[in-house]
């Protein structure tokens, strides 16, 4: 894999008594593009699928057409397994071979709705039955529901909690949240530690796009487990991760879990150190960065590493330039914050808190537009776009406007941090 870092100036004023000009570091990992494999890397899936009342009719029967869809896809050398909750949880299918795909999917079409929500205990089977597997490759968990835990552990950050523990057997959790009943917070927060996906599919046929989309990322995955580890270097104090991704701090620095990569995949990541003060102009150690991942050809460990400088200005010397592409991807960074700041003032139904800092993102993206590269604005038009539906929802509001707002602008948070590759245009 390839990778590359980047600082926002050429030279920073850090030797003033408290420098206050934070160096914002762009760290772009981006996986070769690879020739088909002769032996494709088995696929191991597992689904958790919510089957309480709420479920009842078209959500329940679009889920268990897009799962027999799934099943068609997977080779037999792959692996399945499907988990069932409401009040009480069931293996309706325990993973293991996809070998006869008839009697898989007659089990998946006898499905039928039960009574109450327990995420936390279906959601636990399913990690469970992932693990049993002992895949080298390491596996999928994907989450389907359409409503809120209201039986068990329903407790968010506990349940969210669990999913990362798997991460360390190479297990991740993606999350598909149906219709407008399900809770946002809980599947987001799922989806971030268990270093996954999060689908919305208002309509119930939706899902069937949504699961599609999982699986086709599931089988084209050719980098595994890649983290992103940085150490701090002498001439900082700290550092802050930008976004909302799967990020936690430990004595040195900071990691950060990417989950897996496709072939030709492109990820950033945005950091910003706060200096030290410098004695004397020269070179003054940023971090060390470190990609490491497991390449699913042959299941070995690989990293690559380098380590990032920047330059301390004396009295005399010029101005600092500015890199504009690491500024662009620090406003957009910006804009995520603030619409996440709304999404969370619509959960707790102060709108005008809301439509203040959706406004406030509008407003970073005019005030910055000039300095934005050409090739960079179709995204900050797409957030704008996505902004003004919002605030337009806001003006007349219904309950169901409310609850769109929230949970659509948490899935584009979610797969903005995720799966946003700056080479392309979006929707590419």
């Amino acid at each position: 894999m390839e990778l590359n870092t980047r600082l926002d100036r050429d030279r920073y004023t850090w030797m003033s008594p408290a420098p206050s000009d934070r160096a914002s570091m762009l760290v772009e990992i981006t996986s070769p593009e690879l020739p088909r494999s002769e032996h494709p890397v088995p696929t191991h899936l597992v689904v958790v699928l919510d089957r309480s009342g709420s479920m009842d009719g078209a959500p329940l029967d679009h889920a268990k057409d897009a799962l027999c869809d799934v099943v068609d896809r997977l080779a037999p050398t792959d692996t399945f397994g499907l988990v069932t909750f409401d009040n009480q949880v069931d293996v309706i299918v325990p993973a293991g071979p996809v070998t006869d795909r008839g009697q898989l999917k007659a089990r998946i079409r006898a499905i039928s709705a039960g009574g109450s929500t327990d995420v936390a205990a279906g959601l636990v089977r399913g990690l469970k039955e992932a693990r049993r597997l002992e895949t080298t490759e390491g596996a999928r968990v994907l989450l389907v529901s359409d409503g809120h835990t209201n039986h068990g552990v329903v407790d968010a950050a506990v349940i969210a909690q669990r999913a990362g523990q798997f991460l360390e057997h190479r297990i991740t959790t993606s999350v598909l949240g149906m219709g407008l009943g399900y809770d946002e917070m809980l599947l987001e927060s799922i989806a971030k530690s268990g270093a996954g996906n999060n689908y919305f599919a208002q309509e119930s046929g939706d899902a069937v796009e949504a699961i599609a989309a999982e699986c086709g990322e599931l089988l084209a995955q050719r980098f595994l487990s890649v983290r992103l580890s940085v150490t701090l270097g002498n001439g900082v104090k700290d550092l802050r991760v930008l976004g909302d991704l799967n990020a936690r701090p430990n004595e040195a620095g900071v990691v950060v879990e990417l989950g897996s990569f496709t072939a030709d995949q492109m990820r950033s990541v945005v950091m910003q150190f706060t200096p030290k003060q410098a004695t004397k102009p020269g070179r003054r150690k940023v971090a060390t960065v470190r990609v490491s991942y497991v390449l699913a050809d042959d299941l070995q460990d690989y990293s690559v590493s380098h380590t990032v400088w920047a330059n301390v200005a004396g009295p005399n010397d010029r101005p600092a330039k500015v890199d504009r592409e690491v500024m662009a991807e620090v406003v957009f960074q910006g804009v995520q914050l603030h619409k996440r700041r709304a999404t969370d003032a619509v959960q707790s139904g102060d709108l005008e808190a809301a439509r203040r800092r959706y406004e406030r993102a509008l407003r970073m993206i005019r005030r910055h537009w000039a300095e934005i590269p050409l090739e960079r604005r179709a995204e900050f038009e797409q957030d704008r776009a996505f902004i003004e539906k919002s605030l337009r929802r806001l003006d007349e509001p219904t309950a169901d406007d409310m609850r769109f707002i929230g949970k659509a602008m948490t899935a584009n948070l979610s797969m903005s941090m995720r799966t946003r590759d700056r080479r392309r245009s979006p929707g590419a």
